[in-house]
């Protein structure tokens, strides 16, 4: 089991690590706003590797909760860094903290640690940056968007989605990088074997920006970007987002 989540660990740093040089090779087209919240993000993930904790850690679904709650204070520190600091300096300064946390994350690491949002496995705390560094990289275009951090954010948009809606009435499709099953609510049938009527099936971008409240499923249907199946699939509308990022 150790070896296991040491494991995730790595991967998960190392993709990180990814999608922090494709922003770096974007930095002239990124805004100053997403160079300062790159800046913040890395910051604030730094402050959490300082603070290791035994206690008991939240699960993935309950982190992204907490952050979407108390993200004002990273749109704050975002929206100081990017007023008081020129564009050139922001680019000099996600670079450079892409090398710090490139050392930090290569030495000796918590499993566990304690941040503003509450008490996290390390593992979860990196992949939620990663998903909000992915976020950032969508306006940019593809080469930003590293496509191992998109399937990770959107690998844990959906672990996310299971954990915090158990059930086995709506599955919920992300080709090829995953498929969830969820209550409606306790509405509508639940299934033991095989697939349910109600089906939402979508492409991995579009999944990270309904996760994320860039996009609803309305909008996502209507422009064919997103199909969906069965007299409950409109349940996952109450679900979503999972981590809203629509306020930064």
């Amino acid at each position: 089991m150790a070896a296991r989540s040491d494991r995730a660990l790595h991967t998960a740093c190392e993709v990180l690590l990814g999608q922090c040089r494709a922003l770096n090779m974007s930095a002239p087209r990124l805004e100053p706003i997403s160079r300062a919240r790159m800046v913040v993000l890395l910051d604030d993930l730094l402050d959490a590797i300082e603070s290791p904790t035994n206690a008991r850690n939240q699960s993935l679904a309950s982190l992204f909760s907490h952050r979407s709650a108390g993200h004002h204070h990273l749109d704050e520190l975002t929206a100081e860094l990017t007023a008081n600091t020129p564009e050139d300096i922001l680019a000099r300064l996600c670079a450079a903290r892409t090398a710090t946390v490139g050392a930090v994350l290569r030495g000796a690491l918590p499993m566990s640690v304690t941040n503003q949002f509450g008490n996290s496995h390390l593992v979860d705390y990196v992949r939620a940056t990663v998903l909000e560094l992915c976020v950032l990289a969508i306006p940019v275009g593809a080469d930003a968007l590293q496509p191992t951090a998109l399937r990770l954010a959107v690998r844990n948009l959906s672990q996310a989605l299971g954990e915090r809606f158990p059930g086995q009435t709506i599955e919920v499709r992300v080709p090829p990088a995953s498929a969830v099953q969820v209550g409606a609510f306790g509405e509508g049938p639940t299934h033991t074997r095989g697939t349910p009527p109600n089906v939402v099936e979508t492409d991995e971008l579009t999944w990270l920006q309904l996760g994320t409240g860039l996009l609803t499923l309305d909008r996502a249907l209507d422009d064919a970007r997103a199909t969906a199946s069965g007299s409950h699939y409109r349940a996952l509308e109450r679900m979503l987002p999972l981590l809203d990022l629509s306020r930064g």
